[in-house]
């Protein structure tokens, strides 16, 4: 079973089984470093650039409350959702083959996997053009395209050889990344321009802006927590390891990351994240360290965020090699037109709508598994299912994606809700979905968490 399920080059379909104890090849000591490495998300850096103003219309205060009270949301998503596949040791396709049935699961990951590919389209060319803005600041020279198709080639190599490595790669430069940041903020401060106080006392906004700076900071990160699954199958089968692995590698990096933002840009003025560390470069070395910083985060969370969700989703439909998949979405990458889609509002608004899918995709998973199947799946159904589309999962999701397009501001926080509750009224009226789960009810003290 462990080798079967071990991700490398050659895996195929069957990789997808579900991972047994000699298979989890995660611990704490790996986990945790991992998820800090994974969680250098730039947008999370213009995240907090955005707050106050003159884009936001926090102060201090309600900006530190936003970040914190993400995180928390964040970590307790992650938690959550990750909890199936650890318990199971089942990827996030599998899992939603339980609310949207055998060939709907196919359907219903495009919500999250879709994002994937353009997001990682876009992390790269992000990266390349920090990179091309500090070579060419600092050095003299630079070239975005090949830093781009550098980005493209190096981060497909080191995917196309499977979970293990990309699960050293990051961890390994955790460390990097940790050293980085701490310097960041030494240098933020030594600026001497950060100047809380007006921002402290500034009246701010407790309504809609503090709740849809909520909305947007969440956001970002909801996909990893519905797909999690992927990565936490492989992950040490304990309670300890859930709640631990998540809060301790994420929350924290969370709010760094968003405070980092939040005080570059009070200490700079700048409204870019590249652009304000650039200021706070001092010579030609640090300025090497910093393209350092800049492809290691964006090499981390694109292997972690944006290539294995879309890559096994290819990998369970065509029964492909993950090596193949993994090019052909470096390739589907390039061919989003990264540099056209970061210029055009028509892509921010087909983005903010896509969005409000997730939150209703994720209910839909906390609310099969927590509240219709009690936190038991039977696997042998799960992987041979005779149900092929869940009319009820679908129908969740629209409904519930629709209401967070009417409500776009606070998308996922409206639209979440409406789909649990949607889905679990379902299980309990419809007559054919009351017969469906009774015929599949087990001893409730089996869903007990192991």
């Amino acid at each position: 079973m462990a080798e079967s399920t071990e991700l490398t080059q050659h895996s195929k379909r069957d990789s997808l089984a579900p991972v047994d104890e000699g298979g989890r090849i995660f611990s704490l000591k790996s986990y945790i470093p991992f998820w800090i490495s994974s969680m250098v998300v730039i947008q999370l850096f213009i995240i907090g650039q955005s707050f106050m103003p003159p884009s936001g219309k926090l102060n201090i205060l309600q900006a530190l409350t936003v970040t914190l009270v993400s995180s928390i949301i964040i970590g307790f998503m992650f938690v959550i959702n990750s909890h199936p596949g650890i318990k199971y040791g089942i990827p996030f396709v599998v899992q939603c083959r339980s609310a949207f049935g055998y060939y709907g699961a196919r359907i219903a990951v495009l919500v999250r996997v879709l994002p994937a590919v353009f997001w990682y389209g876009i992390g790269s060319w992000i990266g390349a053009d920090a990179m091309n803005y500090v070579s060419t600041t600092v050095l003299g020279w630079g070239n975005v395209w090949l830093y781009f198709i550098i980005f493209q080639i190096l981060q497909t190599a080191i995917a196309y050889y499977g979970i293990k490595s990309i699960k050293w790669f990051d961890s390994a430069l955790s460390f990097v990344i940790l050293a980085f940041l701490v310097y960041i903020v030494i240098q933020i401060f030594s600026t001497g321009k950060v100047h809380l106080i007006s921002s402290w006392e500034a009246s701010g906004s407790w309504g809609m802006p503090f709740w849809t700076a909520i909305t947007a900071s969440v956001g970002i990160l909801i996909t990893g927590a519905i797909n999690n699954g992927d990565l936490a199958r492989y992950l040490r089968k304990e309670p300890v390891q859930n709640w631990v692995g998540h809060f301790v590698g994420i929350v924290p990096m969370f709010i760094i990351m968003v405070a980092i933002g939040i005080l570059s840009a009070a200490a700079t003025g700048i409204w870019d994240p590249i652009r304000a560390l650039v200021t706070l470069v001092p010579n030609t070395a640090v300025a090497v360290a910093l393209m350092i910083f800049i492809v290691a985060a964006q090499f981390t969370s694109n292997l972690s965020l944006n290539i294995a969700p879309p890559a096994l989703v290819l990998m369970e439909i065509f029964n492909i090699k993950w090596g193949l998949s993994v090019i052909v979405v470096g390739i589907l990458g390039i061919i989003t037109f990264p540099w056209l889609l970061l210029t055009s509002s028509a892509f921010n608004t087909f983005i903010t709508f896509y969005s409000a899918f997730l939150g209703p995709l994720l209910g839909i998973l906390i609310a099969d598994f927590y509240l219709v199947r009690k936190r038991h799946f039977d696997l042998d159904r799960l992987y041979n299912s005779p149900v092929k589309f869940h009319i009820l999962g679908f129908a969740s999701l629209i409904v519930g994606g629709i209401c967070g397009v009417i409500f776009l501001p606070i998308s996922w926080i409206v639209g979440l809700p409406v789909s649990m509750v949607i889905y679990s009224i379902g299980y309990r009226i419809i007559p054919y979905y009351k017969r469906e789960l009774a015929a599949h009810r087990v001893d409730e003290k089996a869903a007990v968490f192991e």
